[in-house]
């Protein structure tokens, strides 16, 4: 079967049971199904580019940053629902200070006064972190379960650290920083454990998998990966950047930088390719002109 273009240039794709959703670097939004066939035509809900995202159930939630205006939302869409697109960036600037523009077909929608990240799944809630007001876990109702204070590790400075995301382990629901800051917390959101994992770059992303561990993506030329959060992180190199990974045959496989991976018994093996691959979906990879390719690993 072939796999038309999507139509513009992407920067994620999130994974559902029978539906993917991909983001565009300027706030496009595209439902694929399992085939990679598109369900209706992509759209462009709200004038601003989408900086965090995750599928919770049938609800799509993303976060959208106007960093010109000082703007930020949260909004959810039904997944089984046509989204449409919202205003202009004209019309944002207008709103300015009277009614609030809200991104278009939302279920939920608020506007936020500081930056929410790292929105992630964890067993159908959502958990993310919103800048100097703490850490979050809400259902798709947009609920709050819990609230907890923002942690801080001795030795990362807070302003210039972000939160990469959450998943839910063995040791507890961990949360990763992009200066390698981990905290660990119960079921309640009480903080059990905080260390730094020490690393030779910024955490860009990481996968876990109860069987093969930890994937820490990283912002250079480098990958870790552990056992267990408790361990000391093993370094890889590679080609370039990794921007995402997936399991195959019980083992790491990924994109990125003009190169496909995969990790077997510690050791690597790669394969060049002329563009970006964004993303993964079975054998293939969406690359960052908005075409399909088949893994070259």
């Amino acid at each position: 079967m072939r796999h038309s273009d999507i139509g513009f240039p992407p920067i994620k794709i999130d994974s559902g049971d029978n539906i993917h959703i991909i983001t565009g670097v300027s706030g496009e939004l595209l439902k694929i199904d399992k085939n990679l066939q598109p369900i209706g035509e992509f759209s462009v809900p709200f004038p601003s580019s989408i900086s965090s995202s995750a599928i919770l159930g049938k609800k799509w939630i993303g976060t959208w940053i106007e960093s010109e205006l000082r703007q930020a939302r949260m909004a959810a869409f039904d997944i089984n629902q046509e989204w449409l697109d919202g205003g202009s960036k004209a019309d944002l600037r207008s709103n300015k200070g009277k009614s609030v523009l809200h991104p278009k077909s939302n279920t939920w929608s608020q506007s936020l006064d500081a930056e929410p990240m790292g929105l992630s799944e964890i067993n159908n809630t959502l958990c993310f972190s919103s800048r100097n007001r703490g850490i979050y876990r809400i259902n798709s109702d947009s609920e709050v379960i819990w609230k907890t204070d923002f942690p801080k590790w001795e030795g990362i400075e807070e302003a210039q650290d972000k939160i990469v995301g959450f998943t839910e382990t063995t040791e507890g629901l961990v949360l990763v920083s992009h200066a390698g800051g981990i905290a660990i917390y119960d079921e309640n959101g009480i903080l059990i454990e905080k260390k730094i994992l020490k690393l030779p770059e910024l955490i860009t992303g990481f996968s876990y998998d109860n069987e093969l561990g930890w994937f820490i993506r990283l912002n250079g030329k480098c990958f870790a990966i552990m056992d267990s959060i408790r361990n000391l992180p093993k370094i890889y190199h590679c080609k370039g950047p990794i921007y995402d990974v997936k399991i195959r045959n019980h083992n790491w496989i990924w994109t990125g930088w003009r190169h496909d991976g995969v990790i077997t018994g510690g050791l690597i093996s790669t394969a060049s390719r002329n563009d970006i691959g964004v993303g993964i979906i079975g054998d293939n990879v969406l690359t960052n002109d908005g075409k399909w390719d088949g893994i070259r690993i």
